[in-house]
């Protein structure tokens, strides 16, 4: 297998950016039980690579 090396940080980043417009699409469709789980997992992924939040107006 080949060793690859990954900026993990630009990747959480950039994950990150993508689960934040999942969570307005699956608000929008009201889908509420499934963003607040995925709400849950964008804490943890900010928490785990110390990124910051951009203050939602999902609310």
């Amino acid at each position: 297998m080949e060793n690859t090396w990954v900026n993990k940080d630009e990747t959480a980043k950039s994950l990150l950016a993508e689960l934040e417009a999942r969570l307005v699409d699956m608000e929008a469709l009201g889908a509420l039980v499934a963003a607040a789980h995925l709400e849950t997992a964008i804490v943890s992924l900010c928490r785990e690579f110390n990124l910051p939040r951009e203050a939602s107006n999902t609310d």
